[in-house]
């Protein structure tokens, strides 16, 4: 009996789906869980952290069903780099806020950047569901998800961590983790 050869998981592509989605949901979460902190220092209330949260949220919801149909009926690549870049300029807008504007008006526009998490996020799946071998789909979801999970448990502890340095530092920062997705992704 002939033991069937099992296919290649851990390919070029598949390496570098697996980071630029931990770069995405690091990018994320360093800025979700240092918001509330960002919007008390430019002197504003919980409750407008708040509704800028829920703005994002909701502008992430209602985009996905359209990114999902862009996905099964457009170029997959397209639409994950239009979710890098909106994921950079997020950080980039915070970072004017910060320096330059200190305006919360700004601040909240800045939030509906949900749009590009809704593009990146829902792209990096989809494009490593084609990417991983049939036969072993849900050991290379497992992997692929283990970024997730990764970006998680560390993004809060190092969002704090720059955040304490300085905004300008986190938003350099979230911006840069952006620009490396571009950079592996793009070339």
């Amino acid at each position: 009996m002939v033991i069937p050869k099992k296919k290649k998981l851990w390919s070029k592509n598949f390496i570098i789906i697996i980071i630029v989605n931990f770069l995405v949901f690091l990018n994320h979460l360093m800025i979700l869980s240092t918001f509330p902190f960002f919007i008390s220092y430019l002197g504003y209330s919980d409750s407008i952290s708040g509704l800028c949260v829920t703005l994002f949220c909701v502008v992430s919801v209602i985009c996905r069903p359209f990114v999902g149909w862009m996905l099964d009926n457009g170029k997959r690549k397209l639409i994950l780099l239009i979710g890098i870049i909106g994921m950079a300029l997020m950080p980039m807008g915070y970072l004017l806020v910060y320096t330059a504007l200190s305006s919360i008006a700004l601040a909240v526009i800045f939030r509906i950047h949900g749009f590009a998490l809704a593009f990146s996020n829902t792209s990096t799946s989809t494009i490593a569901s084609d990417i991983i071998p049939k036969e072993r789909f849900s050991e290379g979801m497992g992997m692929f998800g283990m970024a997730t999970a990764l970006a998680t448990a560390c993004a809060p502890a190092i969002g704090e961590k720059l955040m304490n340095k300085s905004f300008t530092t986190l938003f350099a920062t979230s911006t840069g983790c952006m620009i490396l997705c571009l950079f592996l992704y793009a070339f």
